[in-house]
């Protein structure tokens, strides 16, 4: 078994895709009020220009799922980097003085829609990656790097469209520098991506027989511990995505301002996040504890969640609530990349955009229904939190197939070699 020096090219350019599809999708959330100015819209119909992404993602998941399993990784990265090209420059045009009016907003939105068609691509890759190039003792790390790429590209956002958009004339300048990465992004893929797997497999389970989509899918949805986790980590995936989207709403109507939801509490969490999603990668490429990961990760997250809660209404409390904020990113976030290489070892040998997409369109699934019935979304979210991570911790319960069937074949294989200089 072998690994390539390239491998580390085409994660860095899967970063860089979820980085600029993260800052897509939450493009106008901080200047929402910049954008409906400029669009002459209400502040509704910008909140869709996000909501789009949730609606898109399960029926392109499934797409998206067929399309990296059967297809290959090459062939879907590319589509994907260049849809996400795509819906960026059409969301430029709708931008530039020139065009008329009534053919703005209808522009901004398809270029949203077509970026978040893209969006699945991206965030179902990470699994099928780490599996095809890199060693068993990598996998974790390299998941975890593409997957957090996206929740940092959402604090890029968080962060960035308030400065590049000061005002409601600066929205063409702040389309346009968005572009850049979606720009550069689509070139790494399409000059540097030369083929969906390396010449020689890295580990055992890398050239080993995945299950037919039809067949994997089957298998995925008659697999009682997978549908727990699918669930459960389903279920992070969505509460992140509701604190983050609605964590001003949350606390300025408690003298908390703009600057201090996005910057400090939206950066302490995502901060937070990466450092502890580097550190459980490491754990579990070491230790191979992907379970126990999980469930401290769940505890401690859902804590710091429930003491936020308690405290989010309460004034002069900002230190508390940006700990919160960075203990629940930094225990939390980890359960997604760490919870999508369980996936794969849960449900072993289909498919491992298969195992994680079904994850990722289960969070999509419950995001969309939290919007539409939560009224008190911090006390319904804590509620939802502590249930769901009960029950994980108490019966999640599963062999790890993955690992066994190398163990079995390890003995039989070569020594593994590293690319030479």
């Amino acid at each position: 078994f072998k690994v390539y020096k390239r491998r580390w090219y085409l994660l860095a350019t899967l970063c860089v895709l979820n980085i600029s599809n993260a800052m897509i999708w939450l493009t106008f959330g901080p200047v929402a009020y910049k954008a409906s100015t400029f669009y002459n819209t209400s502040l509704d119909t910008i909140n869709w220009l996000s909501v789009v992404f949730m609606i898109t993602g399960i029926p392109c998941g499934i797409c998206a799922t067929w399309m990296i399993d059967t297809l290959g990784l090459r062939f879907s990265i590319i589509l994907g980097a260049w849809l996400n090209c795509i819906g960026c420059v059409l969301r430029v045009i709708s931008a530039i003085s020139g065009i008329a009016t009534s053919a703005m907003l209808p522009l901004v939105f398809l270029g949203q829609i077509i970026a978040a068609f893209a969006q699945p691509f991206m965030l179902f890759a990470p699994t099928k990656l780490a599996a095809l190039w890199f060693k068993e003792d990598q996998r974790a790390i390299a998941n975890m790097l593409a997957t957090i790429a996206n929740p940092l590209g959402i604090m890029l956002a968080n962060i960035l469209s308030p400065i590049l958009a000061r005002t409601s004339d600066d929205i063409l300048f702040m389309l346009a520098i968005q572009c850049i990465p979606a720009g550069v992004a689509s070139l790494m893929a399409t000059l540097g991506w030369w083929s969906s797997e390396p010449p020689t497999p890295p580990s055992p389970s890398a050239q080993a027989y995945s299950e037919p989509f039809k067949k994997g899918m089957k298998a995925l949805f008659t697999n009682k511990p997978y549908i727990l986790l699918a669930w459960t980590v389903g279920a992070g995936i969505a509460l992140f995505s509701v604190l983050t989207t609605l964590l001003s709403q949350i606390l300025c109507p408690w003298g908390y301002a703009d600057n201090f939801v996005g910057v400090v509490c939206g950066s302490a969490l995502i901060g937070s996040g990466f450092v502890g999603s580097g550190i459980a990668g490491v754990i579990v490429d070491k230790t191979k504890r992907f379970i126990e990961v999980t469930k401290i990760g769940f505890a401690i997250g859902v804590s710091a969640l429930v003491v936020f809660a308690i405290f989010h209404n309460h004034v002069n409390q900002p230190g508390l609530i940006a700990a919160m904020c960075g203990v629940f990113g930094f225990f939390g976030i980890p359960v997604y990349p760490v919870g999508n290489e369980l996936a794969v070892e849960t449900t072993y040998p289909v498919g491992e955009a298969a195992s994680s997409g079904v994850v990722f369109m289960s969070g999509k699934f419950i995001n969309l229904n939290f919007f539409h019935i939560v009224t008190v979304p911090v006390y319904v979210m804590v509620g939802y939190a502590c249930f769901v991570a009960i029950v994980y911790i108490i019966f999640f319960r599963t062999p790890y197939k993955r690992l066994n069937s190398e163990m079995e074949a390890k003995p039989c294989s070569d020594p593994d070699q590293t690319e030479p200089e």
